[in-house]
């Protein structure tokens, strides 16, 4: 046929009904003529016209098809189909099917299960008893063995996300982590002794975002038992039972420890922001009291714990979940009493919001032998704000104050000094306008030597940590405590503390990766598996390929041979070849 006559004669019926509509509909042609044409009878001409406007109406195309993507059928290897045909010849359901072949790291689909079978010629099983279901040999359930101090022997074995946390180690050792755990005497275990239980939890800390109870990700990792010196970690229940037994006495002379390891002489100058942070509970039987929690607008059963942060060096220097309502206005007092103790000094300024504490634990910082330091917000009134009125405009005065992400903010200040009831004498009034807020802010402090520029801008910075320490709680999973038992919290709390300041020593060593949150740290340097070889006293960690591992090497212990005392050997990190 000549291409020309394919258009104007068409043969196949399909192709006649197109071009007949087509000449009625596109060309005007009368519809007698078109049957005519095509060789239809009126009627039938007719009919084709209704049902083709049916189908129109209803979204259908009746002509053409769009063909759908992917594949025409089911690329399941010849392999799995013949393990499917041989494990059905033994009875086995459908799910008895997927659950063998997953045993035996095949991933497929009940449906895929279900086409095989049929395309096969299998019809479904009849119904069987609960005795003859029983009577299908499944395949064992695999046991993490039991958790024992670890044998160093010459092996190799890899894990695939449970490198991370082997990078900090050199740092236990350069830091003395393990030696104040000792000293504190933490409990132990008849085969697991107190520092090998405590870096157990280190372990899972450092890991980020990981419940106690989901230890089917964690409980056959070698990498991971390595750490804490054990063949594999302890299970769930070990872990829990554990907690219970740390007594509010023994994190706190932990914290003192912590409080020495961390210091930093150059950066320090005793500032330090505080901030009540509710952990709620979900447990509808929950006896713990209700709190505020910021984050959720209202009052929920929860764990009032305490956080400290000293501003400039990032760290974490102090926690208490064992917080009661009615105590929770003296808690400052305990922060420096507990200062005192671990540093032999008290602390310079503290910042903190206006329902932190009252105005009588104010005058007590302000007459105490160290003169401390306080900056805090006054509760507004009406009263207030109507004496703001009463204030000329050569009195104001324009600052920038640092926003996140490195942006400024100019805003209206005034310098003023106001009496507070139960507190001798007055403070220093700094209100602030124009800075974001609908009402104006009224920031009152102890300390008339400063300039009311850095007044403003130390309590700014607060607002920046309080969004750093929001992060942090995501990443370390305090906003869901697995029990409303305040001691093992405060447990929990303790090590998220050491935890989030070994993310902040190693920050400080990754050009341009300084202020980046615990969890950007994690994903683009720590996230990875690695092949671990032990020869006599040396273990050589392979990391496995990444995109930001050669910064991760410029660190100075990436780069060298590291002892470990506890544990008698020495580690070495070695780059990857693959991912």
């Amino acid at each position: 046929m000549d291409a020309r006559d394919y258009f104007s004669k068409p043969t196949t019926p399909i192709q006649r009904h197109y071009e007949a509509l087509r000449a009625f509909y596109r060309e005007g042609l009368p519809a007698t003529d078109a049957a005519t044409q095509f060789d239809f009878s009126p009627l039938y001409f007719k009919k084709l016209r209704v049902e083709f406007a049916q189908k129109l109406r209803r979204g259908i195309d009746p002509f053409f098809s769009t063909p759908k993507p992917g594949p025409k059928k089911r690329a399941t290897k010849n392999e799995t189909v013949r393990r499917i045909v041989a494990l059905r010849k033994q009875n086995y359901s459908i799910a008895d099917i997927k659950v063998n072949l997953e045993a035996n790291a095949k991933k497929i689909s009940l449906a895929t299960i279900d086409q095989v079978l049929k395309s096969e010629g299998f019809a479904p099983l009849p119904k069987r008893t609960r005795k003859e279901r029983l009577a299908v040999a499944l395949p064992p359930k695999l046991e993490a063995p039991r958790s024992i101090p670890l044998e160093i022997t010459d092996e190799e074995f890899s894990t695939e996300m449970g490198a991370g946390p082997l990078v900090f180690l050199p740092l236990l050792e350069n830091f003395g982590i393990v030696k104040a755990i000792q000293k504190v005497g933490f409990p132990g275990t008849t085969e697991i002794s107190d520092v090998q239980s405590v870096l157990s939890f280190l372990a899972l800390k450092l890991m980020g975002g990981m419940r106690w109870s989901h230890d089917t990700k964690w409980n056959m990792d070698r990498a991971l038992g390595l750490f804490a010196d054990l063949n594999i970690l302890p299970k769930a229940t070990t872990l829990s039972t554990y907690a219970y037994r740390v007594t509010r006495a023994q994190n706190r002379n932990f914290l003192v420890q912590l409080s020495r390891i961390f210091r930093d002489e150059e950066l320090e100058n005793g500032e330090f922001n505080l901030d009540f942070k509710a952990i709620p509970h979900w447990g509808d039987a929950s006896v713990l009291e209700k709190n505020w929690a910021g984050a959720r607008s209202k009052a929920m059963k929860s764990i009032l714990s305490l956080i400290v942060q000293d501003p400039l060096t990032g760290n974490l220097s102090y926690t208490n979940a064992e917080i009661r309502r009615r105590d929770q206005n003296d808690a400052i007092l305990d922060f420096v009493d507990f200062w005192k103790k671990g540093r032999g000094t008290a602390p310079k300024m503290l910042i903190f919001d206006s329902k932190f504490t009252i105005y009588k634990n104010l005058n007590k910082l302000n007459q105490s032998k160290e003169k401390i330091k306080f900056l805090t917000i006054r509760r507004r009134s009406k009263n207030l704000i109507k004496q703001i009125e009463e204030i000329s405009e050569e009195e104001w005065q324009k600052i920038s104050i640092e926003r996140s992400k490195g942006k400024y903010q100019k805003i209206r200040v005034h310098d003023g000094k106001c009496e507070l009831r139960h507190y001798e004498g007055e403070v220093r009034q700094v209100i602030l306008t124009d800075h974001g807020r609908q009402k104006p802010t009224f920031l009152i402090t102890n300390d008339f030597d400063i300039n009311v520029g850095d007044v403003v801008k130390k309590y700014a910075r607060r607002w920046l940590v309080e969004q750093e320490i929001a992060e942090q709680i995501v990443f370390f999973n305090l906003n869901n405590p697995s029990s409303s038992i305040v001691v093992k919290v405060d447990f929990d709390l303790t090590l998220s503390l050491l935890a989030h300041n070994l993310y902040r020593i190693l920050a400080k060593e990754l050009p341009g990766f300084e202020h980046c949150t615990v969890a950007t740290i994690h994903r683009k340097f720590l996230e990875t598996g690695a092949r671990i070889k032990i020869n006599g006293n040396q273990i050589i960690v392979h990391l496995k390929k990444k995109t930001h591992l050669p910064i991760l090497f410029e660190v100075p212990w990436m780069r060298k041979n590291n002892q470990l005392s506890w544990t008698g050997t020495k580690i070495r990190y070695v780059q990857g070849t693959v991912s």
